[in-house]
């Protein structure tokens, strides 16, 4: 075996490997390879698994890889490879994995393919490929895992996919495929994962996939299907994730939705959906994201809808909705994105909407017929960014409690019927005066000024307007003046400081340096700026240090806190590494209250820098393991540290798309606000993936004490890896240990904590002395916590729970021990069913 993975190697892979006949296994994935794959690799006769992605490979793939009979796994996937697949790789009759997405791949997919009898694993996703999928594909093999979306593909999906009931995951999203769904698709019983969005389908919603237990997504978004949605909808009892948008479904959402008691994701906006919304869509409890938008729902909002309190995003807007808002939506306190607008709501609003506390990206409630203040309540929303109020009938002053959004982005109050002065506040003097058109009594924007009122004098009323209109005329000639030196001087100050001084990148300058969106801060700041806000980033302002950089406090001249992040430029004429592409193309991506926010970024000779949130309470490694004797974070502390780890964990895993694999979980990078709220940091190592099984990522990445244990031996990057590192941060949390352990005591946490559990071991050795440990609840509390992360910790990943399950269980470890009625049967039997995986591993 040869490994050389996880370096900085660059240039071609050498021809002379082709001379290593007895060679077995060749991993040289993740470095900084740019040559061709050498046609001599052929000669590696032995050869069973080759691994080179994720590097910077050009050329095409050498047919003469067919000549390796005994290959069994192929990844090449995240290089920069060219050209056609080579037909000659349908002669490896024991290849079982194969994996080329990611690349520049062209032409079609070889119908040699066919005769793959051993395959299992084929990911062909983000290429240029085009044409048909084989017709016989999954006729012959035992595949359980196919992704070919993100092509050119056409045609009709192929019948045989499924024909030995073994296919797992299906996606063919972002194609050009046409037809129906066909029958053996829709009758594969061990389908979990079937995703079919973005395409050119048509036929209605099958009923057949209903009796699919195993099916826990279906996404057929972005096609045209077509017909109503069938009452059977409610006999998908495993679906968690249900996409149907952008499609010409019509007729009323049946009652029989609320069935979908596993249901977390629905959206069927842009559809013809008409009829009032059914008030049994509560039922969904699990629910946490509902988009119903840009259809033609009609009546009231129901009620009921306030008793899905797992909410963190729901859209209503864009439908003939009428009636008052609910109050009951008052008990959505995860919400964190409200579209209400383009509907016929009246009334007031709702005074209880100040407070959802946890809305951050959006409440908008434009263009219906709202009247009434502005309730003063809205001034709690303090995480808010965009607020639309615009296009109402909203009357009386803005509330003097704006001032309290220090989140916000964008507010719109523009055609409504608002007087008198906005509050003094720098957002409303920098947005742009469309935000406050169409109110006649408003004023304090830069464009209109208040004035002020003006007490009479003695003089007479021609006199007084003589001498007014000599003062106007001082007064404009004055600010000509003034205005053409200043034009000037301003002039003269930016061309210096464009010379001297980089500000954070335009627009134009991501787009050139770097792809995907970015957020960039309200105000820009210069680099010189930060060197004064950091002391010339000396020492003294240093509050972290890590493998890809070190951070540091700076105090802006507003007295304004903002962490730095620090980034030596790899190798010379590099601007931006590929530790800070994974930081900001991540955190620019995504919005969450447990997601450190990021501010903004940019490169400056040898350094890039990274701006985001201020920690105030540095990171839950240094509070917990800083000193041995005094911890100032009691039990109740470190379960909501734990809660909102684990939250904003979930959301990476199950909201964003592609999914997000951290790879680096652990307490260091658990950061903490000055409330003591828990915040996901450093996404130096983090990476985009579809699913758990749409793509292996070859590279063990993280730290010592939370790498799972088949991330070196598999090297397939799940977010079961996260998983079970959090996993290892719920232990440290218990027993207030470091993740590494002496040899003798078993050279990790997760050694320690099960020897001491094998050997019963009292609760004295393993809880942390540190805490006041008298309190029965308390220690409840804390042995249910240690189950989920021996749960979380289990040796095979298929035994883990997934992200949903580990905070449900967090929620009702809290219930459960805070309650003096004993926990009902069933939810003690679920919970039992759930750890008996890992009771097993500690009484062996």
């Amino acid at each position: 075996m040869i490994a050389l993975n996880d370096n900085g190697f660059v240039g071609g892979v050498p021809k002379e490997l082709g001379r290593l006949s007895m060679l077995k296994r060749l991993y040289i994935y993740r470095n900084q390879l740019d040559g061709t794959i050498p046609k001599e690799l052929g000669d590696c006769r032995s050869a069973i698994e080759i691994d080179f992605s994720e590097n910077r490979l050009a050329g095409t793939i050498p047919g003469e890889l067919g000549r390796i009979q005994t290959l069994r796994l192929l990844h090449l996937f995240e290089n920069r490879l060219q050209g056609r697949i080579p037909p000659e790789l349908g002669r490896l009759s024991l290849l079982r994995r194969i994996d080329l997405s990611i690349n520049n791949l062209t032409g079609t997919i070889p119908l040699e393919f066919d005769n793959l009898t051993s395959l299992e694993y084929l990911q062909l996703f983000n290429n240029n490929l085009y044409g048909a999928i084989p017709p016989m594909l999954g006729a012959n093999s035992n595949l359980s895992v196919l992704d070919l979306s993100d092509n050119r593909l056409s045609g009709s999906i192929p019948s045989h996919l499924c024909e030995d009931q073994k296919l797992i995951f299906l996606s063919l999203g972002s194609n050009e495929l046409v037809g129906n769904i066909p029958r053996g698709v829709k009758t594969c019983k061990s389908l979990v994962q079937l995703r079919l969005g973005g395409n050119l389908l048509t036929g209605s919603l099958p009923i057949e996939l209903s009796a699919l237990q195993n099916l826990s997504a279906l996404e057929m978004d972005q096609n045209r299907f077509s017909g109503p949605i069938p009452p059977e909808i409610g006999k998908f009892k495993s679906i968690e994730r249900l996409l149907l948008s952008n499609n010409y479904f019509l007729g009323q959402l049946p009652p029989e939705i609320g069935e979908l008691t596993e249901l977390v994701s629905f959206n069927i906006s842009s559809n013809q959906l008409s009829g009032p919304i059914p008030r049994e869509l509560a039922n969904c409890t699990k629910l946490q994201r509902l988009d119903l938008s840009r259809n033609r729902f009609s009546g009231f909002v129901p009620v009921e809808i306030g008793n899905l309190v797992n909410l963190e995003l729901l859209k209503l807007s864009g439908n003939n909705l009428n009636g008052s808002i609910p109050s009951s939506l008052r008990s959505l306190f995860r919400l964190t994105e409200l579209q209400m607008g383009g509907n016929r709501f009246s009334g007031h609003i709702p005074v209880e909407l100040g407070q959802l506390t946890a809305l951050q990206i959006a409440l908008n409630l434009s263009y219906n017929s709202l009247d009434g203040e502005i309730p003063t309540q809205l001034g709690n929303l303090h995480l808010l960014e965009f607020l639309y109020l615009n296009d109402n009938q909203l009357e009386g002053e803005v509330p003097a409690s704006f001032s309290e959004l220090s989140s916000l982005l964008v507010c719109n109050l523009s055609y409504n019927n608002l007087v008198g002065s906005l509050p003094n506040i720098p957002l409303f003097q920098k947005l742009d005066n469309s935000n406050f058109l169409g109110n006649i009594g408003l004023c304090g924007m830069r464009t209109k000024p208040c004035e002020p009122i003006s007490l009479p004098s003695s003089n007479s009323p021609a006199i007084w307007a003589k001498k007014d209109a000599s003062r106007e005329k001082i007064v404009s000639i004055a600010s000509f003046v003034v205005g053409i030196v200043s034009l000037f001087l301003t002039a003269a100050v930016c061309w210096s400081l464009k010379r001297r001084t980089p500000n954070l990148p335009s627009n134009e300058d991501r787009k050139q340096n770097v792809s995907g969106p970015y957020y960039l801060l309200k105000e820009q700041i210069t680099y010189q700026e930060l060197l004064e806000a950091t002391g010339n980033f000396s020492e003294s302002a240093v509050i972290g240090r890590g493998a890809c950089g070190t951070v540091y406090k700076a105090v802006m001249y507003d007295g304004s806190l903002i962490a730095v992040k620090k980034i030596k430029a790899q190798g010379e004429g590099s601007n931006i590494d590929s530790s800070f592409r994974a930081e900001i193309s991540t955190l620019g991506n995504v919005r969450h209250r447990n997601i450190v926010k990021l501010y903004g970024f940019c490169s400056y000779q040898d350094s890039n820098l990274i701006l985001y949130e201020y920690m105030a309470n540095g990171s839950l490694g240094k509070l917990l393991h800083g000193d041995k004797e005094v911890c100032m974070l009691d039990w109740d502390a470190r379960y909501r540290i734990a809660l909102g780890a684990a939250e904003g964990l979930r959301y990476l895993h199950c909201d964003c798309k592609p999914q997000i694999v951290h790879r680096d979980i652990k307490s260091n990078n658990i950061l903490l606000d000055e409330a003591m709220e828990a915040h996901v940091g450093d996404f130096g190592l983090a990476k985009l993936i579809d699913i758990s099984h749409s793509k292996t990522m070859s590279a063990v990445a993280g730290s010592y004490g939370y790498i799972a244990p088949e991330y070196a031996f598999t090297m397939k990057v799940t977010e079961k890896c996260d998983i079970y590192s959090l996993g290892v941060i719920l232990l440290e949390l218990v027993t207030g240990q470091p993740p590494i352990q002496p040899l003798e005591k078993g050279g990790d946490l997760v050694n320690w904590v099960r020897r001491l559990m094998q050997n019963a071991a009292p609760q004295s050795e393993i809880f942390d002395s540190r805490l006041d440990l008298s309190s029965k609840s308390t220690i409840e509390e804390m042995s249910l916590v240690l189950k989920i992360a021996l749960f979380c910790t289990s040796e095979s990943p298929l035994d883990r729970p997934t992200m949903r399950e580990v905070i449900s269980m967090l929620v009702d470890a809290r219930v459960s021990s805070s309650s003096d009625i004993p926990s009902s049967p069933t939810s003690e039997t679920a919970f039992d069913e759930e750890t008996t995986s890992f009771k097993g591993k500690i009484q062996r």
